[in-house]
């Protein structure tokens, strides 16, 4: 069935028709489709591997001159690094502007990622008078756009991510390990502070050695000192040892891996979800070029019709 088939009534009924029917003629074909060339060319650019490389490659720029503004340099130094430094700006606003205007008609779309308001934020805040002027200020926003790499590279994303997942769950592994260093600690005051008192004197000093225990500092020398004035401490430091160091540790890190899980199905999961919106908004975008030009066709005469 062709599309002028389905123009039998007035023009304004072929609006409606006409743009239901151009999905399956396929709009892309149809000699009244208008594509919208910027804001395609800008998502493909912003998309493309190569783009991303160099948004990577800016940043560690970036990262480069601040370091090396903190070191002893000349005027001359100071004015390339200062070059440098307006350089990466400008490429982050052409980034930052360039999603914007990819977004066409809906720019607002564009803030609807947190690492978009963050881009945006920064970029702005640069540029603000009063902010600009203040040392710190700016010191901290160019520090601020290193963290840009997370977005820049997928696997420190999914990792930081996974670090936000994992702390409210960590959360009991935490009060657990506190409860059993605690009472632990009590347990060695109670058995060990009068051969002891420098060692277990107080329960503060019991949970230091507790903690270099479960850190692995030292744990060698706490022991052996320990063991000089109290044989007993070695099975008091080898049951904690056993139960805080291996199993406690081994919970958290069992959380950590599960909490990387997750955020990497998710990671997943919004590639496809963004993959099917831009292919949603594609479409949306073609009938909506559609409909704008049959409704121009209306306003320059009612006496078109499109069987001619």
């Amino acid at each position: 069935m062709g599309c002028a088939e389905c123009v039998t009534g007035p023009l304004t009924s072929a609006v409606g028709g006409c743009t239901g029917l151009l999905l399956l003629c396929g709009a892309r074909s149809h000699p009244w489709y208008r594509p919208q060339p910027y804001p395609r060319r800008l998502q493909a650019l912003l998309a493309s591997p190569r783009f991303q490389t160099v948004s990577m490659v800016v940043i560690l720029v970036n990262a480069a001159a601040l370091g090396a503004m903190t070191f002893p340099h000349s005027a001359a130094t100071a004015e390339f690094l200062h070059w440098v430094d307006y350089v990466c700006l400008g490429f982050f606003t052409f980034e930052v502007l360039a999603g914007l205007v990819s977004f066409g008609r809906r720019p607002l779309r564009f803030f609807k990622d947190a690492w978009n308001v963050f881009d945006f934020v920064i970029v702005v805040a640069s540029f603000m008078p009063g902010l600009r002027e203040n040392v710190t200020i700016l010191r901290m926003l160019r520090l601020a756009r290193i963290v840009r790499i997370f977005r820049s590279l997928p696997s420190l994303r999914i990792i930081l991510v996974a670090a936000g997942k994992a702390l409210p769950k960590s959360a009991g592994v935490f009060a657990l390990t506190g409860v059993v260093m605690y009472l632990w600690a009590m347990v060695g005051w109670i058995a060990f502070s009068a051969s002891d008192p420098e060692h277990f004197g107080t329960v503060g000093k019991t949970l230091l050695n507790l903690f270099q225990l479960v850190a692995f500092d030292d744990m060698g020398n706490v022991m052996r000192n320990s063991m000089e004035h109290n044989i007993w401490t070695l099975p008091y430091y080898l049951v904690f040892i056993l139960f805080g160091a291996f199993v406690l540790v081994n919970l958290l890190l069992g959380v950590v891996l599960a909490s990387m899980e997750e955020a990497q199905r998710l990671d997943d999961l919004d590639e496809q979800v963004s993959a099917d919106t831009a292919l949603i908004l594609e479409r949306i975008d073609r009938l909506q070029t559609t409909v704008d030009k049959l409704q121009a066709d209306q306003e320059r005469g009612r006496g078109f019709t499109p069987f001619s």
